[in-house]
């Protein structure tokens, strides 16, 4: 393994450790924009949804019954609305 050497010049160290908190601060924006739904109303069906979830049909049934995530009847069949999956889904991750 080679040791690598980074050497900056005409910079102090306090300069340097805002450029980097700057920087890592435009990234995190960044990818915070590429991860906010596009189309927060985009209906799902029950196997889209488990899909996203990565759960079976059976969990994400006991899931829309205990109210955990908000299920939508059109007729004869159930949809769930993304946002409110992915909304569902950062509640379940405070805990």
């Amino acid at each position: 393994m080679t040791k690598q050497i980074l050497q900056l010049e005409n910079t102090n160290a306090n300069d340097f450790e805002n450029k980097i908190i700057n920087r890592v601060e435009l990234l995190i924006d960044g990818l915070a924009k590429k991860m906010q739904v596009n189309t927060p109303d985009t209906l799902l069906t029950r196997q889209e949804t488990a899909q996203l979830l990565s759960v079976s049909l059976v969990s994400l049934w006991s899931w829309t019954k205990k109210g955990i995530i908000p299920a939508y009847r059109i007729g004869n069949k159930v949809r769930y609305k993304k946002s409110e999956i992915l909304l569902a889904l950062q509640q379940m991750n405070k805990f």
